[in-house]
Formats: C-alpha cells, sequence, structure tokens
C-alpha cells in the first residue's frame, strides 16, 4: 500500500460553497472517485494494450492477480509510458486563502495502481490536484452564471460584487439560498 497526494489539498469556503451549490456528495468523495477513475483508466488501458505481449512472453501460465500483470507488463523491455502530461492549471481569482482541507494525508493505494499511475500519468498526484482545480472553477463560474441571471432581475438587488468569491458569498447569504443536496431533499411526512 501506497500513498497518493500526501501533502493533501485545501479549498478556500468559497470554493466549498460552489461545489456544494452543484454536488450531492462532498469534495472528498469527489475526488476519491476522480481517483478511482485515473486508476482504472490507467490499468485498463495497459491491460488493453499490453497483456497479449506479455502473455507472449511468458513460458507457462499466467497469473490473474492483476497486482502481479501490471509490474510484468511494466517490467518488459516493449513497455513504453504513456506519460500523459498534466494540462495547465485554470486560474481562479481568488479573493480568500485555502484554508479548508479537502483531502487531508492523501489516499491509500495499492503498488500496482501506483505503478499504472505513473506510467499513465507524467505526473499522478499533478493530475489529480488539476481534476479539482478544473471541477471547482467550472462550478464556481457555473454557479456565478446562474445566480447572476436570477440577480438582474431581481429588482431588490442594486448593486453585485464584482470579484467571484464576494458575489459567491452575497449568493449564498441571501435569504432562502439553498444549495442543490437541500434542493434535492424530500420531505418526509412525520
Amino acid at each position: 500500500m501506497q500513498k497518493l497526494c500526501s501533502d493533501g489539498y485545501k479549498a478556500s469556503s468559497v470554493d466549498l460553497k460552489a461545489l456544494s451549490h452543484y454536488l450531492l456528495i462532498t469534495p472528498k468523495k469527489w475526488a476519491t472517485d476522480a481517483l478511482a477513475g485515473m486508476k482504472n483508466k490507467a490499468v485498463k488501458t495497459i491491460m488493453r494494450d499490453w497483456l497479449e505481449v506479455y502473455k507472449s512472453k511468458q513460458s507457462g501460465n499466467v497469473s490473474a492477480d492483476i497486482a502481479v500483470i501490471i509490474p510484468g507488463i511494466l517490467a518488459m523491455d516493449e513497455f513504453k509510458p504513456y506519460r500523459y502530461r498534466t494540462p495547465d492549471m485554470p486560474i481562479i481569482d481568488r479573493k480568500e486563502p485555502s484554508n479548508d482541507e479537502i483531502w487531508e494525508g492523501g489516499f491509500d493505494i495499492e503498488d500496482y495502481e501506483k505503478m499504472a499511475l505513473e506510467a499513465f500519468y507524467s505526473d499522478p498526484e499533478a493530475m489529480l490536484r488539476y481534476f479539482m482545480e478544473n471541477k471547482i472553477y467550472q462550478r464556481r463560474k457555473a454557479m456565478c452564471k446562474e445566480k447572476e441571471t436570477e440577480m438582474l432581475k431581481d429588482p431588490e438587488v442594486t448593486e453585485m460584487p464584482a470579484k467571484q468569491d464576494d458575489f459567491i458569498n452575497m449568493v449564498c447569504t441571501k435569504p432562502g439560498y439553498k444549495n442543490r443536496a437541500d434542493n434535492e431533499k424530500v420531505m418526509v411526512p412525520s
């Protein structure tokens, strides 16, 4: 067992508000699912592209344990790492500091999963941070676009903050504001 992203990841309180406006799961659960997708993609691609070559090089039976197969494939002379590069991080104009921990201490992953991730991505940790940062960027942008339209129609709103952080905070403090989870709660009769 190994750790991935052991240095953790922090977001601002506004980032968390924008995420909770849309997500029905916690940001940590979202990141855990994103990591599962990364691992799945890396392992499946390596298996799809290299399993037949690996089997052809074996003199007897082949293990059915993926934890044995992946290191075997990666050790072959013919194997060429994919090394997909991390896209440029989106630039989020934050006013508030990123103090709220999303994942502290990282994620436990199997040795073969880390090997597969390192063969597939040039920097798996940077890729996961990119996915999280991009999700925050997209949710902040979507929330502002959605709520700006509402605010422009509201006769009680005479001015709107220019900065995203201030705008999102204003939206979330308006009476009656509900995030997605609050909106989708089903009332249970008592």
